[in-house]
């Protein structure tokens, strides 16, 4: 699914950074989603995603939930995100073997 931008919040979040989220609007039904946040919050609900309560931001918590996530979304059908993803894993290797 894609949200209202939910794929390019899922890439930032892939990438290390966060992404608002109002949790007011998840109405607890893990069927109907009428926008992202509902999604979101669903995730964070169920342990996917982190949530900072000050910044309301989500996030991914760890390495482990960030290859789920990257399995799900090549498993789902989101072959660009996974390119973009696979370029910059790339991209940071070649500059750690330089250091």
């Amino acid at each position: 699914m894609d949200f209202d931008g939910l794929r390019s919040d899922i890439v930032q979040m892939l990438g290390g950074g966060r992404v608002k989220v109002n949790t007011c609007t998840f109405q607890n039904d893990m069927r109907n989603f009428q926008i992202k946040d509902d999604v979101l919050t669903l995730l964070i609900h169920l342990g996917y995603l982190g949530y900072d309560f000050e910044t309301e931001e989500a996030f991914i918590p760890n390495k482990e939930i960030s290859k789920e996530f990257e399995n799900a979304i090549n498993v789902s059908g989101w072959p660009e995100v996974m390119r973009v993803l696979k370029e910059s894993e790339n991209r940071t290797d070649a500059l750690s073997k330089r250091s």
